[in-house]
């Protein structure tokens, strides 16, 4: 007797695991596996094989689940989900319904105050479920149990390792953790990983739009950041110091909007760069000029490696410093001012390369290992320049830069002899219901695919060089993923509105259209 082989099945386990309230960092999200390990345990077949349903801890308390159905062959398609939420203050009043699928698509029913027209529209066609995870990405985890069931009943002679991850929503950490893991499986069990299945929704191009995509790729972000580390001096004397915020704006102009970052891939295109966070690190109001301030940039990439991106980084940064200079001796001169500003660039690596001559190994660890008691991730890796900016002050003024995490690789599978077949298995598919398949290069939604494909073992020096955190808190396993690569595929449900009150589901995509599209790739590798 099957649990979740129609479409009736898959619509109740998608309420069930939505109703779970797995927001990222919550204690909902370390207990989420736990919830789904249960219901593999329903599956005779796992209940007989506990050991291949396994939790990998990420070392805080959460933990990546993984259920894998053996074959007699090797070969081995990956099966990627992420099984954390954004938060739910968005709902408002409805907040405490966001999670039950119906019980907020009854609500929107009577009160569509929070839709847009194209959500009232597609509310009235009964088409959509709403709910926070209906679309993102709940749908793909429940997909992936439909899918191992259906292997597990017709014993497919492939093997199916389901991987479903905490954290995707901020730092991804369980995906970096669970390749570690995997890394280990594959070594052990010799296994030939063919694919790397994520089913992230479909974004759709525009609101009117009912195709449904895949994607060959999923788009890099990097965040590159520079902290400005003027001279302080008193309000009233404001000539003799330098305001960190000023020497920032120069930085700022230059690189919001910066089309040199622009990449094209046929008619896609990553977004310009702007701020994620551009400010002076002073805590309280004083009188005191702030001499200390920083900016942390997103930078999307699709071919650019992190060397690129630094080395253009820092060409603008130090541009900017050129034009900070010649601004502020333009002031010195009308204000009569006897004085010249000499700021210096420096890479992450060249300040800790001082500050370890100045200052010494021991002392410097000892100011790193304070600095990164900071629970937050991006703050560690300010708080480490800032410290050591302040403990090298003959150093300044100076403009620093460094990269801070979460760092997504772009990975890139089209025109690949495999993926090329499986985006016309997939059309083929979807032309069976009269849906209109296309393919995409790049998710644009960022996603887990960036750890599954890595050109080089090396190609994450700069990145680990000039990142402060990097092996300490925050690490990417450039090496395992080198050894396990393999080509990366995206194909998941029709949805709209990620992050949104108006996030949801196209019910025929999820409950009926998908399953026979994600049969058909298994069936392409099982009949290879």
């Amino acid at each position: 007797m099957s649990l979740w082989q129609n479409a009736e099945a898959r619509a109740a386990l998608l309420k069930q695991i939505v109703q779970f309230d797995s927001v990222t960092l919550s204690e909902g999200e370390k207990q989420f596996p736990f919830f789904i390990q249960q219901m593999l345990m329903d599956l005779p077949y796992f209940k007989e094989r506990k050991e291949q349903v396994i939790l990998a801890p990420t070392g805080d308390g959460r933990h990546t689940l993984m259920a894998h159905y053996k074959s007699s062959s090797k070969k081995t398609i990956v099966l990627i989900s992420h099984y954390d939420t954004v938060g739910i203050d968005d709902f408002g009043d409805y907040a405490q319904a966001a999670f039950d699928m119906d019980a907020i698509t009854t609500l929107f029913k009577e009160d569509d105050a929070y839709l847009n027209a194209t959500a009232k529209e597609d509310l009235a066609s009964g088409e959509y479920l709403f709910g926070r995870g209906s679309m993102d990405m709940k749908p793909g985890l429940m997909l992936h149990l439909s899918l191992i069931e259906k292997a597990i009943l017709e014993e497919w002679d492939i093997n199916l390792l389901l991987m479903t991850v905490p954290d995707e929503e901020v730092n991804s950490l369980g995906m970096r953790t669970a390749m570690m893991k995997l890394y280990d499986i594959v070594q052990q069990e010799k296994l030939d990983i063919v694919l790397y299945l994520n089913s992230e929704p479909t974004f759709q191009q525009q609101a009117s739009d009912n195709a449904h995509y895949v994607y060959s790729g999923s788009i890099g972000k990097l965040m590159p950041a520079v902290l400005c580390y003027g001279e302080e001096t008193h309000v009233g004397t404001p000539m003799n110091g330098i305001s960190s915020n000023f020497m920032l704006n120069f930085v700022n102009q230059l690189m919001e909007y910066n089309r040199h970052f622009k990449e094209t891939f046929e008619d896609e295109a990553t977004p310009l760069p702007v701020a994620l966070m551009n400010k002076d690190l002073k805590d309280y109001y004083d009188v005191q000029t702030p001499f200390r301030s920083v900016a942390l940039y997103n930078v999307f990439s699709f071919k650019q490696t992190a060397a690129e991106v630094f080395s253009q980084f820092n060409t603008i940064v130090k541009e900017a410093k050129v034009k900070c200079e010649q601004a502020y001796q333009q002031i010195f001169e009308l204000e009569q001012v006897e004085r010249t500003l000499d700021i210096k660039v420096l890479t992450y690596e060249e300040l800790l390369q001082q500050a370890t001559e100045q200052l010494g190994r021991e002392k410097v660890e000892h100011i790193i290992n304070q600095a990164i008691e900071e629970p937050a991730l991006y703050l560690q890796n300010i708080h480490v320049v800032d410290e050591l900016m302040k403990n090298c002050k003959a150093i300044g003024p100076a403009m620093i830069t460094f990269f801070v995490p979460p760092y997504y690789p772009a990975v890139n599978a089209s025109y690949h002899a495999e993926i090329e077949d499986l985006i016309e298995q997939v059309r083929n598919a979807a032309a069976s219901y009269g849906r209109e398949s296309k393919r995409l290069h790049y998710f644009n939604g960022i996603s887990d695919l960036s750890y599954c494909l890595s050109d080089s073992a090396g190609s994450g020096k700069v990145y680990a060089d000039n990142t402060p955190t990097f092996n300490r808190t925050y690490h990417i396993p450039f090496e395992e993923i080198h050894a396990i690569q393999a080509p990366v595929f995206n194909c998941g449900p029709i949805g709209k509105d990620a992050h949104k009150v108006t996030e949801r589901l196209n019910r025929q995509s999820a409950f009926e259209e998908l399953p026979v599209m994600l049969e058909h790739i298994v069936h392409y590798y099982l009949e290879k």
